[in-house]
């Protein structure tokens, strides 16, 4: 929504469209996150990287729920 509302924070944010796109697919929040979290001309400072650590955690660990929910599925291979 964001890229859609305000297509100049996402521009800023990365130099091509490729890494935004690759970015939403796989790290969404992480990327949310890193466009949010951008100024132009500084990239991120201080307690901001924090927070995209932190959003990079709640990422990983919603890959990680749905593996271990995957195998939980009968008829899944090694079930």
């Amino acid at each position: 929504m964001i890229w859609i509302a305000r297509p100049g924070l996402v521009n800023a944010a990365f130099s091509s469209w490729f890494f935004a796109v690759l970015g939403i697919i796989f790290l969404p929040f992480t990327t949310l996150m890193y466009v949010i979290l951008y100024t132009p001309g500084f990239g991120l400072r201080g307690w901001d990287w924090f927070w995209i650590v932190l959003a990079l955690f709640f990422d990983l660990a919603h890959w990680a729920a749905n593996v271990s929910q995957r195998r939980q599925i009968p008829g899944y291979p090694g079930h």
